[in-house]
């Protein structure tokens, strides 16, 4: 870790399982100076406020999802076609949870279901119940609810009855007694969720900042993973998720860093998984975006 910069930047982010892996750095960190320093963080309440952020700042790194990168590059504004992705986080952790007495997607006919805009996640929702033969809005209403924090608190409280969420927040709502009716992975069969994204004139004059951030998120997946830091990695999600139980915990564990993850251990996009954010945001747009058009919005 020699010559890294202490300064990092700060990240705006959804408090996802982006922000776990950072939490965990930043434990690691307080105890072992050789650790990668972890950058400061500020939680969006939104995907509106990422993509004010992403396109006019204060923070000049946002996490978000690909299809809102593609969103925001589609958006008039100056620096829409400035904007690109560098570093692929996750692909989304994402199941749909719905409440205790619904057990399938048919289920959820004539239900309130809760999304963030209708970007993003909110697209992959669309088509899995569209594939149900569930229509908008002839079939259910939708509760535009914030970010995925946000819309855990909401759910837990009966505001809607689903909604999709990372881990996590999928553990915590079963914990509750919310059900998981499907991951969006095996209904879709890919997705690519959070990527690191930045203006392309910052990302050139800051290169070893944005740098020390993915070093950050590659390096302490890393270290979670490994057993021989099982006992340390446990105290830390202790503090990152307290009055957790020992058993929703390892559980977590088991979906962060077991063998079914979707973190992106090398923080390169898979075609596959590209194809499918592509597929979405086509058929939602009208817009015929292709992989030249990912390679062009990528650093």
């Amino acid at each position: 870790m020699d010559g890294m910069p202490l300064n990092l930047p700060e990240v705006a982010l959804f408090r996802d399982a982006t922000e776990t892996l950072f939490a965990l750095g930043e434990g690691r960190r307080a105890t072992d100076p050789q650790a990668p320093p972890v950058p400061p963080r500020h939680f969006v309440r939104d995907a509106d406020e990422a993509h004010r952020i992403a396109l006019e700042g204060p923070a000049p790194i946002v996490g978000m999802s690909l299809d809102d990168l593609l969103a925001c590059r589609g958006m008039d504004h100056p620096s829409a076609q400035t904007l690109v992705g560098f570093f692929a986080v996750h692909r989304g952790f994402l199941h749909l949870m719905a409440a205790p007495d619904i057990t399938s997607l048919e289920d959820l006919r004539g239900k309130r279901i809760a999304v963030d805009t209708d970007t993003g996640y909110a697209r992959a929702l669309f088509e899995i119940l569209r594939r149900a033969g569930l229509e908008r809005p002839r079939d259910y209403d939708v509760v535009h609810a914030g970010a995925t924090d946000v819309r855990f608190q909401k759910l837990s409280a009966g505001a809607f009855d689903a909604t999709l969420l990372g881990t996590p927040f999928t553990r915590l709502a079963e914990l509750r007694g919310f059900r998981p009716l499907c991951s969006v992975i095996e209904a879709l069969g890919g997705y690519q969720a959070i990527v690191l994204c930045a203006q392309r004139s910052w990302l050139e004059a800051h290169r070893a900042q944005a740098r020390a951030v993915t070093q950050c998120l590659a390096e302490t997946l890393q270290w979670a993973r490994s057993d021989a830091n099982r006992a340390r990695r446990g105290t830390l999600l202790r503090e990152v998720l307290p009055g957790c139980p020992d058993a929703v915990r390892q559980l977590i564990v088991d979906d962060l860093f077991g063998a079914s993850s979707a973190f992106v251990s090398d923080g390169l996009l898979q075609p596959s998984d590209v194809a499918v954010v592509l597929s979405l945001y086509n058929a939602s747009q009208g817009t015929a975006l292709d992989d030249r058009d990912v390679r062009a919005a990528w650093a």
